[in-house]
């Protein structure tokens, strides 16, 4: 398969909702959004057309962030389609670029030296998040991603990113299945973006722990998640797996640049 950037058929969500629009219009009629606002009422009507002018403000943003930078991060990509590693597909959930503005508000609570700890990214698509958090003093990056198309663009990524805000230049992606994969012996900041469902979240967790068992060491854990309601879960289960603390921390404000708010949370591990 050719890995170029431009070859690659990706089925990105966030491309052509004004056209699809358009489109049900000109087959159903100009009647037809008037009856769906009757059946389904002003109120939720008025919220289905606001979310989808967010979705197009954020997506907007998230191309000219990528043409200022000579990069491609933005989209929502599903995974239907592309050569994944290992048997968790269906586990997966599509892959949706970082607002930016999202995520230093997250990095913003985090008061830590982070000089020696290796910032991790479970599900790292096509690299948002790593070029984001290469602005700040971490000792390496890491993405891991089982996605073998977003593997490919992610690299092509990595190369081109020259920013002027760059603290760390250590950044790698991993084509692997994140229940497969082995966390390196270092301080660690483990980022979930709601990558997969509870079963496989609950797998790396748990080779979190006996990572952090065998060689004792700080860790934060941040995870975010913006639909599905993963937080509701993920708290729990991180919770429950023992020598995890959680931060106190605000509500993360609206920002344009974002499709959605995310929900978050930040855990620190305590050894026993």
């Amino acid at each position: 398969m050719n890995r170029e950037t431009h070859s690659i058929n990706l089925q990105d969500r966030s491309r052509g909702r004004i056209a699809r629009a358009l489109r049900f219009v000109r087959q159903q009629g100009i009647l037809e959004p008037l009856r769906l606002v009757r059946r389904h009422g002003l109120g939720d009507s008025g919220r289905f057309v606001a979310r989808n002018i967010r979705h197009l403000v954020a997506d907007r943003l998230a191309r000219r962030w990528d043409r200022d930078n000579g990069v491609d991060t933005a989209g929502s990509i599903r995974l239907d389609a592309l050569d994944v590693v290992g048997p968790h597909r269906d586990q997966g959930n599509e892959c949706v670029c970082t607002s930016p503005r999202s995520f230093a508000f997250i990095m913003d609570r985090l008061t830590d030296d982070l000089a020696d700890y290796t910032f991790i990214d479970i599900g790292s698509g096509k690299s948002r998040t790593l070029l984001l958090a290469s602005h700040y003093p971490f000792a390496a990056i890491v993405g891991v991603e089982f996605a073998r198309e977003l593997v490919a663009i992610a690299r092509r990524n990595i190369e081109r990113y020259k920013s002027p805000a760059q603290k760390c230049r250590q950044i790698a992606v991993i084509e692997a299945d994140a229940a497969t994969y082995e966390f390196p012996p270092t301080p660690l900041l483990v980022y979930f973006y709601n990558p997969f469902s509870r079963d496989v979240f609950e797998i790396v967790l748990g080779n979190l722990m006996s990572s952090l068992e065998r060689h004792p060491r700080p860790c934060l854990v941040v995870y975010g998640s913006s639909s599905h309601r993963a937080i509701e879960w993920a708290k729990p289960a991180i919770h429950d797996a023992g020598s995890f603390q959680q931060r106190v921390t605000p509500p993360m404000p609206r920002f344009l640049d974002a499709v959605r708010t995310i929900d978050y949370a930040i855990f620190d591990y305590r050894p026993s």
